[in-house]
């Protein structure tokens, strides 16, 4: 039985949009609702010790669209109390499907403050944060977490099984450990062996370009559903194409260059405050021009362009005539 009422087709898997930060914010998430095929949307990262002492209503993190539903907030830090008044609190306030604690970040920053993949080094403590979020909340609670400082079979499995214990009813794995980056490709056997080893459902994540990586995950790891991240910034639409192909074996045709661009830049101004649109904009660009062969210099020449709008011009001229190349969407930069 998977939380918050997840059905999926025939044993298909469930289709979930990463958190990523500054990127899976309410406009980008309502705009990959609106092609359909996402069944599970998270939050950016959520400071805890932010939900604690600022004002969340006035927080552009915690804005939510019409269709990114269900909704789960993801949580980042490292003080199991912190934790629980931030639970509370956004349950006081909004209606979030569930919360999922970040153990797998491996940023700089993140590990500098103990956060994210730094938990994994301390077992007992990460056990401690998913216990007080339980307590905390009837809802479902989740991890995502990595490999962690290497590829350790027992290692993995024993923080793993240490969690659910403690009460997660759902877990999401980004098999490369904290060192690797995207350097080198994700293992999914590790996948697997979560899949077979634990009592709640576990979800894959990383190395899924296209809907034919999806199906082998599936085939490869038996896991209950997959997470798309980089992929989904380059094409909103991957999660209906890898349904319609799991499904029935068909991918449908991608939509124009320019209206992805457009609707995001529309959903930005509606749901963002004005002082962060325009960078909120460029930052999922980069991304969405590695899309086309001169995506690089496409995306030097809009930075030189003031506003959402001086953007969108340019862009309508520069993608006037560029097309998809077939799957899988695999970037070729990262930041």
């Amino acid at each position: 039985m998977f939380p918050w009422g997840l059905k999926t087709p025939d044993n298909k898997p469930f289709l979930a949009l990463a958190p990523m930060a500054a990127l899976t914010h309410a406009p980008f998430r309502e705009l990959v609702a609106s092609y359909t095929g996402c069944d599970l949307f998270f939050t950016e990262m959520l400071n805890v010790r932010a939900l604690v002492f600022q004002n969340p209503e006035k927080d552009p993190y915690l804005r939510q669209a019409q269709r990114d539903r269900p909704l789960v907030a993801q949580l980042v830090g490292r003080d199991p109390e912190l934790f629980a008044q931030a639970v509370r609190r956004l349950e006081e306030r909004f209606d979030f499907a569930g919360y999922d604690l970040n153990f797998g970040c491996a940023r700089g920053v993140i590990q500098r403050y103990g956060w994210g993949v730094s938990l994994m080094k301390e077992p007992e403590l990460a056990c401690e944060i998913v216990r007080a979020v339980c307590a905390s909340t009837k809802k479902p609670v989740s991890a995502k977490i990595r490999s962690g400082w290497k590829h350790d079979r027992e290692a993995l499995l024993g923080f793993a099984r240490a969690l659910t214990e403690s009460g997660l009813s759902l877990l999401t794995i980004h098999p490369r450990t904290a060192q690797e980056g995207f350097k080198r490709p994700a293992r999914w056997e590790e996948i697997r062996w979560l899949a077979e080893e634990l009592p709640i459902p576990v979800v894959g994540n990383g190395d899924v370009f296209g809907p034919e990586e999806a199906r082998r995950m599936h085939e490869e790891t038996g896991c209950a559903g997959i997470m798309i991240g980089r992929a989904a910034l380059l094409r909103p639409w991957i999660f209906r194409d890898v349904r319609s192909y799991l499904t029935g074996g068909e991918i449908p045709p991608p939509p124009p260059p320019i209206e992805a661009p457009e609707e995001l830049a529309r959903l930005i101004r509606e749901l963002l405050p004005e002082e962060i649109q325009e960078k909120r904009f460029s930052l999922w660009l980069f991304w969405y021009l590695q899309n086309f062969s001169f995506g690089v210099h496409y995306f030097r020449e809009i930075q030189k362009i003031p506003g959402l709008e001086g953007k969108l011009a340019r862009l309508r001229e520069l993608l006037a005539k560029e097309s998809f190349r077939p799957y899988p969407a695999r970037p070729y930069l990262h930041r």
